[in-house]
């Protein structure tokens, strides 16, 4: 049977909250580039003359909003989880910490 123990956690490396919570929004930041540049193709396809010179624009601004957009989501992500482990490391070192029960 194995052995059970608990374990303390007071704090954590904030930015390796940073890069998680960053590279998560990137993720989002990428099918959310997707499904606007997707609209955006659409869009600007049916408003011009030539649908051929529509297409081409549209996805012109699509390449380009889903290697951009990603870049912006991510830096945002990385300040608010940066911003979360501070946060966490305060309250788990003021209300003493999180146990974890681990099994060996």
């Amino acid at each position: 049977m194995a052995k059970q123990t608990y374990k303390k956690i007071t704090a954590v490396k904030a930015s390796s909250i940073a890069m998680y919570e960053g590279t998560f929004a990137s993720i989002i930041g990428l099918l959310v580039a997707i499904m606007s540049s997707l609209n955006t193709t659409v869009t600007i396809a049916k408003t011009t003359e030539s649908t051929l010179k529509g297409l081409t624009f549209g996805i012109a601004a699509g390449i380009v909003s889903i290697i951009v957009v990603p870049f912006i989501y991510f830096g945002l992500g990385w300040i608010v989880g940066y911003l979360h482990g501070l946060v966490f490391n305060a309250v788990a070192q003021s209300s003493g910490g999180i146990e974890l029960k681990i099994e060996d």
